[in-house]
This record gives structure tokens, C-alpha cells and sequence, in this order.
């Protein structure tokens, strides 16, 4: 090789790796609201919502998740965020989607649902939890911190008609998840540099892909009860292998108490698998852990929120 092709690559290295940098965003959290919110899985905050969507995402593939956005702010909170109504063509006639069609631009509906770090929306600036949060321009914008989905809308319990599989009530069309064995491996290689002081926590990572995901899972311990979930480690499969785990290790799984996939959970035999759909978020149990001065680098810690079994899990494995 010659030495120009050599200085050539040299230079295309380190453009990359601030290509990379540049890409990346910042995000800050209290050390108070990592440690209050690591092992639960939900949130209740006031919503003062400030930009909706009138109407659900067709039912396809991809962002067509048949989902409803809105923006707003929360002092729980204090970042940018959005909430997000899961399969709310099901829920289309309800009293929930009426409200927050009816609501003014503003005004405050409490919410409660799982909250949801993930940067598949991240900003060109880093976003530090206590600063002021601008009133969002639109239903979709820049934001890590979600809750998805919401599970109360005002008091109305929305979960039985959210946390099923997406399915078209008039067109009977199913929403068609990524493959696992496309999503998990993209989530294994996602990289982070995480601070922890006394005081905060700072997660700098790339924009992440890849939101709702089809997989099995197989309990590898114990489900463990906390305030408002069930949690346990499982391994994860591909719908189409059954044999090859997809993960270097289990990973963490997470179910809202009380929901249609808890209760499969609960009921499933030793040695029973669970065909689940999923969504990923950061696992702020594990950041949480991270030890020592100055910045670790570090493959993204996350756990995946079960957001609906398919009716055939169950089954032990052979």
C-alpha cells in the first residue's frame, strides 16, 4: 500500500470517528431521578400537552405502528418528551383519544405509562434534565425520554387495549415488527460513554434503530415483583430459531403489573417461552452501576419493554 493510501485511510479514521462524535448526543438526568425510576417500569406525570397528532399511524411496518403521538412538558420530567397512545386505532372511539383531541394547546392531563429512554430521536444539543424545556413545535420532536405507551390517560385506564398486539380493528391488517434477528444484533453494538457522579448521570450515545421488535423469550431467573412491573432476565431468540441465542447474555425484560403480558408471564411453566413483541430502552439499573471517575466506554446498556404476547407462547421448549 502505498503512502498516501495509507495517510488517506489515517484521515478517513479519524473523520469517521468525529463524524461519529458529532452525531452523538448528550443526554444529562439527575442522580435522584436514575435512582427512583431504575426499576420501575412506569411513570405518573402531570402532561401538559402542548402538539398532538389527530389520528393513529396506518398499520404497516416501520413508523406505521399504528401508534398516536403528542408533545408536551412534565416537571416530573424537565426534558423534551413525548407520550405515545399504542394501537389506538383499538382505542380510536375511546374517551382517551376524544380528550386529547379535545384538549387545549397546553393544558395539563395526567399520564402515567412506561417511561422510555431511547435515542431513536435524538438531538444536534445535549438535554440536561432541570433546564428550561421549549415548547415542542410539533408532535414528534427531538427527544430521548418518552412514555410509551401510556397505560392512563386522565384517570383512564388504557391498558387492556394497548399492551395486545397491533391489529387494524376495521382492515384486520397486522402490524409486522422487525425480525429479531435484525434488531438485537443492531442493539448489541450500540456504544455509550456514561458518567456517573453523586449528582447526575450523563448517557452520550448514537441515534438508535430498530422500535418495535418480534422475538421469544426464555425466563433465565426468577421474576422479580418490584412497585408497579414484573422484571426477570431471559434469553432471546429469533421466531425462526429457536436454538441460537441472540444476545451474549440474558437480558433484562420488563412488564407492566397487572397487563396481559405479566399475567402470561406469571402463568408460564418452567421451561416455557413467551413469542412477545417488544420495545428497547435504556437500562438505567445498569447505568446506574457504572463505577469509577470520568467517562466509561461501553456498549449501551438496555432491557426491553414487552408490550404484547402472541397467543401461541407458552410452550416448553425441546
Amino acid at each position: 500500500m502505498s503512502k498516501l493510501a495509507t495517510k488517506f485511510i489515517a484521515v478517513l479514521a479519524v473523520f469517521l470517528t468525529l463524524l461519529s462524535t458529532l452525531s452523538a448526543e448528550t443526554l444529562t438526568l439527575s442522580a435522584k431521578f436514575v435512582n427512583d425510576n431504575k426499576n420501575r417500569a412506569t411513570i405518573s406525570v402531570q402532561f401538559e400537552l402542548d402538539a398532538h397528532l389527530s389520528s393513529a399511524h396506518s398499520i404497516q411496518k416501520g413508523g406505521n405502528d399504528g401508534d398516536i403521538h403528542m408533545a408536551g412538558r412534565a416537571p416530573e420530567v424537565q426534558l423534551p418528551m413525548v407520550a405515545e397512545i399504542m394501537n389506538a386505532k383499538l382505542d380510536g372511539e375511546s374517551a382517551s383519544v376524544k380528550l386529547m383531541n379535545g384538549t387545549s394547546p397546553g393544558a395539563n392531563v395526567p399520564i402515567t405509562g412506561v417511561w422510555r429512554i431511547w435515542f431513536e430521536h435524538p438531538s444536534t444539543t445535549a438535554q440536561t434534565q432541570g433546564t428550561s424545556v421549549p415548547v415542542p413545535a410539533n408532535a414528534n420532536p427531538d427527544h430521548v425520554f418518552e412514555i410509551h405507551p401510556i397505560t392512563k390517560f386522565d384517570g383512564q385506564d388504557i391498558s387492556d387495549s394497548s399492551l395486545v398486539p397491533i391489529v387494524d380493528p376495521k382492515g384486520g391488517a397486522s402490524y409486522e415488527a422487525y425480525a429479531a434477528k435484525v434488531a438485537f444484533p443492531a442493539y448489541e453494538k450500540l456504544k455509550a460513554s456514561i458518567s456517573v457522579s453523586s449528582t447526575a448521570v450523563s448517557i452520550t450515545a448514537n441515534k438508535a434503530e430498530y422500535n418495535y421488535t418480534e422475538f421469544v423469550l426464555e425466563p433465565a431467573g426468577k421474576v422479580v415483583h418490584g412497585d408497579d412491573g414484573l422484571f426477570v432476565l431471559a434469553n432471546v431468540y429469533d421466531v425462526n430459531d429457536a436454538e441460537t441465542p441472540l444476545t451474549s447474555g440474558p437480558r433484562r425484560m420488563v412488564f407492566v403489573e397487572n397487563s396481559e403480558p405479566a399475567k402470561q408471564l406469571v402463568a408460564l411453566p418452567k421451561g416455557g417461552r413467551l413469542h412477545v413483541m417488544g420495545i428497547p430502552r435504556v437500562s438505567l439499573a445498569e447505568v446506574a452501576a457504572v463505577s469509577g471517575t470520568g467517562a466509561t466506554s461501553m456498549n449501551l446498556p438496555y432491557e426491553m419493554i414487552v408490550v404484547a404476547v402472541f397467543p401461541e407462547s407458552g410452550s416448553s421448549h425441546h
